[in-house]
């Protein structure tokens, strides 16, 4: 069970903290005006609930950090999906936002065709996706081992606007909150038809075209409406050969005769290692980005029941195919040198000292590894609203109860570059398959019959129900209270099941593990507004949450919002979260590797190293690394405090200061289980057996570590601060209408302790791993926009600070800054039609050079997409 801080003390702690904040001159960002007018339009129908609080029919101008992007100003900047938008967004162009751009397809960790956001760096897992409100079912395949809704499964098309809120959400939303939420609220109330269709390209020599074609229908009676998206988008592949890609990493490959290496006459004069291996380009094989092709609808129905009660049923299916590529992967085998396969040149070598020996070939194989993804997304929701009056009040309250099913499957087809390692054995002890010349000499059926397309399928699935009741539930001197009681329940099961012979390790560079798990939760909340003076208001939240895989967890929120006149408004708030450990962190499948300790007198782990260690300095052992059902869940806490100031109508400044601290991070550790060796409280044994399925050490006859399993434990902290801030300003002059934007994000720390026992590590503005993840120190945005009768215009910049080079630099330094700019032009034809061109890096920017990445640049960040426009056409009738 696990062990939390009470209610009552977090309260307390919350009431300081909030005071503390409040003295700050600095506020969080409030939603565009456009935003505003469509939500007091919508009020006319329904109380709306804001994203970051479920309180209803409540003033919440300026009580929550939260930003409002409309479909429309997405088009403007020439985005054709979501995952590049949200790559863009200051608050989340850091560490854990992923998409295609750069990644091999599974190779680096990232399942082909999947894209995730990450608000504050904080990790794609600690970000909350919702769509209109609610869950949806992640992604059956992790990130690494993060777990993350699929935003490549939300069409574009259907989307009318997008909510981020840039705050701890957990006292209202729940698990994975931790860092703020991502709401997608789809299109709802349409009437009419409209068709869109879109032709993209770059200006490139090469073909990177885009095509997307949409339906949208809105059919409406006297008490019923239904909104329709159908959506097709189709994309070409981006591959490094395509580009003037600054490849700083050559592989090679060598021929080894009589313990001598060769260079193949391949390669020419393209050797190294003082003309002994063939320089091998493996980057170029690689693709910016891949192929896809995805299929979407969407369904929002709504139906009024009389008596001030609502029936409302939402669908999503999403269909999403396509490629992902990477090098040809290498091999290392060893053939006599009489076999018939072996070249004459190689033949000569051997026969040097009169006798035919084994020779040994590190190479390649003759096909670019190629991965086939088909991935399916569904949710069906369907629920009843309405009002009634409660203790015997004349006022009011709103009730809404839903029942969700949702389902995310996922296969990848291993089916280019990726061969059984035993047919491999056979073909080439047989003549068959020739390892020489990159095996470009063997022949394509044999080629065809070695093979393997370990499929890899996946399903994670989600049922949920909730309920909540919001009202007015008493007065104060300065007004009424509102307040919202709620509750939820949800069941998970998620698995990752990779191929028999992938898992049994016998497909040529392909490692894989499988994961299994499920569990239930259950959650009560209640959420209130205070007016505690004419200008100061406190909105108050607490929820408790329960799973049963690791127990419960209170978190509470506070927020304070002063007016202090009519133009300025104060606000400051302080949240708990947590994020529950993930299904694919609890129920991971056999992991197989490596790893060592040194041995000697005075380090942390000799007491495992025997006669061997002793002698070597250090012990090479196997590990078996595996899910952990005993994992806590990870929690956090976080500040927000700002300032909005209206100077006009139509001038706006925001202020945001913000602090997150994250603390008991899943991670695998095997630090954790080699102490616990030591300690005595993990088994220490002489066999794999004897363990009993437990973590713990093998050790041998000699007294040396020859076998650790070890798995996740709460071991990381993070801690990271910053300042969001916006201008917003608009003016009507003889030339048109203007509306100017700035909006950036400056990123003050980041640092990240792996462990309690390691150092805290400063990973602000530089890359860092072997992912090179960006963390940039400042990331900001610039818009100005036109209208003129009915023409439309917008030009925007996105910039993005320098970072320092990454782990792995041997000729640079500084990856230097990137602006890269984008505009667009619109016409309305008629009432009925339009037509809108939009390119993308308008100056054909090349991204910044960075040595550490083998291909040359920062790919979580910077692209190498170059300049590309897009063509729209829609039409109503």
């Amino acid at each position: 069970m696990n062990t939390t801080t009470s209610p009552a003390a977090k309260i307390r702690k919350s009431a300081l903290c909030s005071a503390l904040l409040l003295a700050f001159s600095t506020q969080a960002q409030q939603a565009p005006a456009t935003g505003t007018a469509e939500l007091d339009a919508e009020k006319k129908i329904e109380k709306i609930e804001v994203t970051g609080s479920r309180l209803k029919g409540v003033d919440m101008e300026g009580a929550n950090p939260l930003q409002v992007f409309t479909a429309d100003e997405l088009i403007n900047k020439g985005y054709d999906n979501v995952a590049s938008f949200l790559r863009d967004l200051p608050q989340a162009a850091s560490a854990g936002t992923f998409t295609e751009n750069g990644n091999v397809g599974g190779s680096d960790g990232t399942p082909p065709g999947a894209a995730g956001v990450s608000l504050r760096g904080l990790g794609s897992s600690s970000t909350l996706v919702l769509v209109n409100g609610r869950r949806v079912a992640v992604d059956s395949f992790s990130n690494g081992f993060d777990a993350f809704v699929n935003v490549n499964a939300i069409p574009m098309a259907a989307i009318e606007r997008i909510d981020v809120l840039t705050d701890g959400a957990a006292s209202v939303y729940g698990s994975d909150a931790i860092a703020g939420v991502i709401n997608f609220i789809l299109k709802k109330d349409y009437e009419g038809q409209e068709i869109s269709a879109m032709y993209g390209d770059d200006t490139a020599d090469s073909d990177f075209s885009r095509q997307n074609f949409t339906y949208t229908g809105g059919f409406a009676t006297e008490n019923s409406n239904t909104t329709l998206v159908l959506d097709y988008f189709k994309r070409d592949a981006l591959m490094n050969t395509d580009r003037p890609i600054d490849v700083t990493f050559l592989s090679s490959t060598r021929v080894t005769i009589d313990g001598k290496d060769y260079a193949e006459p391949w390669c020419g004069s393209a050797t190294s290692n003082g003309g002994t291996r063939c320089q091998y380009d493996y980057v170029m094989e690689r693709a910016i980005q891949p192929d896809s092709k995805n299929l979407g609808a969407t369904l929002n129905h709504i139906y009024r029941l009389g008596g001030d009660k609502e029936l409302f049923v939402e669908a999503m299916y999403q269909q999403n195919s396509g490629h992902s590529y990477d090098s040809a992967g290498s091999f290392d085998l060893r053939v006599p040198g009489t076999l018939s396969s072996v070249p004459q040149w190689a033949r000569d070598i051997d026969a040097k000292n009169g006798s035919a020996g084994t020779i040994r070939i590190r190479s390649r194989y003759p096909e670019v590894r190629m991965q086939q993804y088909d991935s399916n997304s569904y949710r069906l929701l369907a629920g009843l609203r309405g009002e009634t009056t409660l203790f015997g009040s004349s006022d009011s309250w709103r009730w809404e109860t839903a029942a969700t099913i949702g389902k995310s499957d996922n296969e990848v087809l291993h089916t280019s570059g990726y061969y059984n390692l035993d047919r491999v054995a056979a073909a080439t002890a047989s003549g068959q398959f020739n390892p020489f010349n990159l095996g470009r000499d063997t022949k394509p059926e044999v080629l065809t019959s070695l093979r393997e397309l370990a499929p890899r399928v996946g399903e994670s699935d989600v049922k949920s129900w909730d309920f909540n009741l919001s009202g007015q539930l008493g007065e104060l001197p300065a007004g009424p209270i509102s307040a919202v009681f709620g509750g939820e329940w949800r069941s998970e099961d998620i698995f990752d099941r990779p191929a028999l012979v992938a898992q049994q390790g016998l497909v040529s560079t392909l490692g894989a593990s499988d994961a299994a798990a499920d569990r239930t939760q259950y959650a009560g909340y209640a959420e209130f507004n205070l007016p505690l003076t004419e200008q100061l208001d406190a909105i108050t939240a607490l929820r408790y949450d329960h799973y049963s895989d690791f127990g419960g967890d209170t978190n509470p929120k506070i927020s304070l919002r002063y007016k202090a006149t009519d133009d300025v408004i104060l606000r400051a708030s302080w949240s708990t979260g947590f994020r529950a450990p993930s299904l694919s962190e609890l129920g991971a499948g056999t992991s197989l590797g490596s790893n060592y300790i040194d041995c000697g007198s005075g380090k942390p782990y000799n007491g495992l190293c025997g006669s061997f260690g002793a002698q070597a300095g250090e012990l090479e052992f196997d590990q078996e690394t595996l899910g952990n059902r005993g994992l806590d869940a990870e929690s956090s806490e976080a500040w927000n405090a700002g300032v909005s100031w209206n100077l006009t109508d139509d001038f706006n400044i925001t202020l945001d200061y913000w602090r997150y601290e994250h603390t008991d991070i899943v991670d695998v550790d095997a630090n954790t289980t080699l102490k616990a060796c030591l300690a005595g409280t993990a088994p220490t044994v002489t066999s794999e057996a004897a363990l009993n399925g437990a973590f713990g050490c093998v050790k041998d006859a000699g007294g040396d570590l020859v076998f650790l399993r070890t798995g996740f434990f709460n071991v990381g902290a993070q801690e990271t601060d910053g300042i969001d801030a916006k201008i917003k300003y608009g003016f009507d002059s003889s030339a048109g209408r203007f509306n100017l934007t700035l909006a950036g994000t400056r990123t003050l720390s980041y640092e990240r302790q792996l462990t309690a026992d390691d150092p805290a590590e400063d990973l602000l503005g530089k890359l860092s791993g072997a992912s090179e993840i960006a963390r940039p120190e400042f990331v900001g945005d610039a818009a100005v926009d036109w209208e003129l009768q009915d023409w439309n215009a917008s030009l925007s910049a996105h910039f993005i600070s320098s970072l320092g080079d990454g782990d792995f630099k041997f000729d640079n330094e500084t990856v230097k800054s990137w602006l890269t700019l984008n505009a667009s032009v619109g016409y309305n034809i008629t009432d009925k039609q339009d037509i809108q061109f939009a390119v993308r890096n308008l100056t054909d920017k090349e991204p910044p050079y960075a040595s550490s990445p083998t291909n040359g640049y920062a790919s979580s960040i910077h692209d190498w997409l170059g300049r590309n426009w897009t063509l729209r056409y829609t039409v109503k009738f």
